[in-house]
């Protein structure tokens, strides 16, 4: 006979009653929680419409290698060679560090004065984006030496465009950090303060956006005596917060009447609590895709200004100086399509990935029951 049938004594009876009972509730548990889906947090379904999104992966991808070739510009080009050993001694990298031995000698100098022992590792294209070459090689096509001809200087257009791709990621992504900053902190202070301080950061936001940015760009350009890079970065920055601004004061003004701040100020939440954590995290996601849409507007800025030849000075290398070269130059197509090429490359990337942020971030877009089962889980 079974357990079952035996006769038992009823704290027996009790023991097996509450085992079992203790067994029913752990099974069911297990059985919810295989059943009930795992919790996402809006970032990972953001990410998820990301990957799903075919043009937003090309972008992304032609992003990064063109942030690649920025990294290793002078692996791909320099003048001088990657490592060497020069006179007894082993350099590693000195066209990056740039060692005060070397001074003055490029890689032509060490091909021709080699002595016993001396080796040197070239780049992929062994020139500089400063090196002016000989006269004969001004303007010159497309050669072995010169993969993408030569401007109107003898400079190699391949380390050219190479280093202008440093050039104008770099700033872009500088300036459109410095922007996101000022337009962030000032479009949410005036959103929460209200009153005067709201006033003044209105009345600046107009008063900038009724002036072109190039306009106030070529003005700052003309005023200063010597500008430089980080002169047109910070009047890039400081004349492009505006459109951010006036977004995020929009978002922290719906998210101050919404049900969720009314009750954190119920709870006793102070109002810095209310606006950092809980009316400020709505309007990152309106950043996060503004800043992907300023560092287009910046890159296009930077090669505007350069072509009119008011910006960085012409010892920086520019898509925008390079193509500049082709007004002097018309028989020279290839100063125009090589840096042409480039910059169109990069500006239709970043609004593939600015675009699908906006679709990925706006709430409206959502349907969290089609995220979860389709692209997340999965």
């Amino acid at each position: 006979m079974s357990d079952e049938h035996l006769p038992q004594e009823p704290s027996v009876v009790l023991e097996l009653s509450r085992r079992k009972g203790a067994a029913a509730v752990r099974d069911s548990l297990v059985g919810a929680q295989r059943v009930a889906a795992p919790y996402v947090t809006m970032t990972r379904i953001a990410l998820a419409r990301l990957g799903r999104d075919r043009l937003a992966r090309a972008g992304a991808l032609v992003l990064a290698c063109l942030a690649l070739v920025a990294v290793f510009a002078d692996l791909l080009a320099s003048d001088r060679p990657i490592a060497c050993r020069w006179h007894g001694v082993v350099y590693v990298l000195p066209n990056v560090t740039h060692p005060a031995a070397l001074a003055g000698v490029d890689g032509a100098a060490m091909q021709r004065d080699r002595g016993p022992g001396d080796w040197a590792i070239a780049p992929l294209v062994a020139h500089g984006p400063t090196e002016v070459a000989e006269p004969d090689a001004m303007l010159a096509p497309l050669s072995p030496g010169h993969p993408l001809g030569t401007d109107a200087l003898g400079r190699d257009l391949f380390a050219r465009v190479v280093h202008g791709a440093r050039t104008a990621l770099g700033l872009g992504l500088a300036a459109s950090l410095v922007l996101v900053a000022i337009g962030v902190a000032l479009g949410g202070l005036a959103g929460f303060a209200g009153g005067v301080v709201d006033s003044l950061v209105s009345r600046a936001v107009e008063s900038l956006t009724a002036i072109p940015t190039l306009v106030l760009v070529l003005v700052v350009g003309a005023l200063v005596p010597h500008p430089t890079t980080a002169t047109l970065l910070w009047t890039i920055a400081l004349t492009r917060w505006t459109e951010l601004a006036r977004l995020v004061r929009a978002e922290v003004l719906r998210g101050l009447g919404e049900d969720y701040a009314t009750a954190a100020r119920a709870l006793g939440a102070s109002p810095s609590r209310v606006l950092l954590r809980h009316v400020m995290p709505n309007a990152i996601g309106p950043a996060i895709v503004a800043a992907a849409f300023g560092v287009a507007s910046v890159v296009l800025l930077e090669a505007a200004v350069d072509f009119l030849r008011v910006g960085s000075p012409d010892t920086m290398a520019s898509w925008g100086e390079a193509m500049g070269e082709a007004r002097a130059s018309t028989g020279a197509w290839w100063l125009i399509v090589f840096p042409g090429a480039a910059l169109l490359a990069t500006l239709v990337s970043l609004n593939l990935v600015g675009e699908a942020a906006r679709d990925a971030l706006d709430p409206r877009l959502r349907c969290a029951s089609s995220d979860l089962g389709g692209g997340v889980g999965g």
